[in-house]
């Protein structure tokens, strides 16, 4: 793994009120990440049903970060890859932005999954008429770990006609209410098998153990 320079302890970001209003698509996935909380702060990534969003897809993106790993996309959606000219699958997300911006974008991710948070980036391409925004939202894993990003990207038209490293504008993230005590129920639990997920191993709540048939209380008198 590649270590980049450090760039400070957190990443430079600006209040979620002086950031552009969300893209008609931007709302549409974060209503949709919104449904799929019921009452969790974060919802499971398995409970994403592309066929749910399927107009959205070739915008879509789902990130992964594994331990002490960059995040790297799982999901491409077409839009994102005709941007960088490149199937991004596999790809570090961090591989969209010139090298002195990747740290910046790095710690930003870590923050999304940390917190969690809402994330917001304005992005500016290697032709200054190329702009981009970006909408990231956590998600968690089977285990129940924030690893899991969905996210949405949206490029002014001319995007793929100069494909190559972008430059970060601004970033914000919105922290994520947590509920007084986080909690999964049965519910949620079981909806976790769906959509991308293999199914799993339920749980059974077991009364008082049994005394073996071959135990028998002596009593004696001594």
């Amino acid at each position: 793994m590649t270590h980049l320079p450090p760039l400070g302890d957190h990443p430079q970001v600006v209040p979620r009120r002086r950031m552009p209003p969300f893209s008609p698509a931007m709302s549409e996935v974060q209503a949709y990440w919104q449904g799929l909380c019921r009452g969790q702060p974060v919802p499971f990534r398995s409970q994403v049903d592309p066929s749910e969003i399927a107009s959205l897809l070739d915008r879509a993106f789902v990130l992964e970060r594994k331990r002490s790993e960059v995040a790297r996309f799982r999901i491409t959606g077409s839009y994102l890859c005709d941007a960088m000219a490149m199937d991004l699958r596999g790809m570090p997300m961090i591989s969209l932005f010139a090298p002195s911006e990747r740290r910046r974008c790095s710690d930003w991710l870590d923050q999304i999954l940390a917190q969690p948070a809402i994330g917001e980036m304005t992005l500016i391409g290697q032709d200054a008429t190329v702009h981009a925004r970006m909408l990231v939202l956590p998600l968690r894993s089977d285990m129940g770990q924030i690893d899991r990003m969905l996210g949405c990207l949206e490029s002014t038209s001319n995007a793929s006609a100069y494909p190559g490293f972008y430059k970060i504008g601004d970033l914000a993230t919105t922290a994520i209410p947590r509920p007084p005590r986080a909690y999964l129920t049965r519910d949620t639990c079981a909806t976790a098998t769906d959509g991308f997920a293999n199914a799993g191993v339920g749980y059974t709540t077991q009364g008082p153990r049994a005394r073996p048939s071959y135990l028998r209380l002596v009593k004696s008198d001594v």
